[in-house]
């Protein structure tokens, strides 16, 4: 479903000043529009149109059903910036697609879960498990089944996570690797029990990354910055309390505030670009390739931009 939120407030206007005074900066567009998708990872998004009202730019935020549609939006110019997995955002650059990471977003946020006779993965053999296309969760699970040598052994069914619970209640699939808060919802119901930690593959947690277009960036380095700055700032509230997204989560999802409370447990908010976050896309870069989910990888000094943090 398609939400919008819509915040505005009036402009500044720059004030003139000598060559050796800087010039006050603004947003070169009064109005941008945020491409996301409603999950627990991504609950920053509808914090940024309080904050960039600030800095006088009006924020829609608009919630697309998956990661192809929310860049394919971002590079037709539709969207200005979104939220998305930082494979989802390799595999379309590597297509052609001019995407930029600005900075980092959200990590952790998944986890496999199964039916209780199930202790590991590898007792999944000849089994279904459900597992949202383009998801950092698919090329995790693909590179851990490839590990264990049971790639082929395993039937991965195709879904997105909010259509996942259904068919792990009624048995149609024996196991699921999903995001917050499904994996949550479905443990607490008793419908399925924790098989594996995600986190112990190469990926580690790096999930959820902030993406602009090159030519937006280009023409709108200010605005660019005010973004930026409006996720960071998001990011912080979170990390201070993240009581706002369980109840988005409880609202819109209709879920109790226990597994809301639970689920933000697994999901961990940052705008950190320091250290190796840099060599960690490259590595899922490396990891998308071995794979054989893409064939070249993206120019990475142009595709990560961490400038404006």
């Amino acid at each position: 479903m398609t939400t919008r939120r819509q915040v505005l407030i009036a402009g500044m206007s720059a004030v003139a000043a000598p060559a050796v005074i800087p010039r006050l900066a603004r947003a070169e567009v009064s109005s941008v529009k945020i491409g996301s998708v409603f999950s627990g990872t991504t609950m920053q998004a509808p914090l940024l149109p309080k904050y960039l009202a600030e800095a006088g730019i009006k924020a829609e935020l608009i919630d697309f059903a998956n990661i192809t549609q929310r860049m394919q939006a971002l590079a037709a110019g539709e969207t200005q910036v979104g939220y998305a997995s930082v494979n989802g955002a390799i595999l379309l650059a590597s297509k052609g697609l001019d995407l930029v990471t600005l900075c980092n977003g959200c990590e952790g946020g998944w986890y496999l879960i199964g039916k209780p006779a199930f202790k590991s993965l590898s007792d999944l053999k000849g089994k279904k498990i459900a597992v949202q296309p383009g998801s950092i969760a698919q090329l995790g699970l693909e590179w851990k089944l490839r590990d264990l040598g049971i790639q082929k052994e395993v039937e991965l069914v195709f879904l997105n996570n909010n259509d996942m619970p259904a068919p792990m209640r009624s048995g149609e699939i024996d196991a699921l690797h999903g995001v917050e808060p499904i994996p949550t919802l479905v443990r607490m119901n008793g419908w399925a029990t924790d098989i594996w930690n995600p986190y112990e593959t190469p990926l580690g947690k790096r999930n959820v990354v902030l993406i602009a277009s090159r030519s937006f960036i280009a023409k709108n380095p200010e605005t660019t910055r005010q973004i930026v700055k409006a996720h960071v700032r998001a990011t912080q509230e979170l990390q201070r309390d993240n009581s706002s997204a369980a109840a988005a989560m409880v609202k819109i999802l209709n879920l109790s505030p226990a597994i809301a409370a639970e689920a933000m447990k697994n999901i961990f908010y940052t705008s950190d670009v320091g250290g190796d976050f840099g060599k960690s896309i490259v590595a899922v870069g490396d990891i998308m390739q071995l794979m054989g989910q893409i064939t070249s990888k993206p120019d990475w000094s142009k595709f990560v931009d961490t400038s404006f943090v």
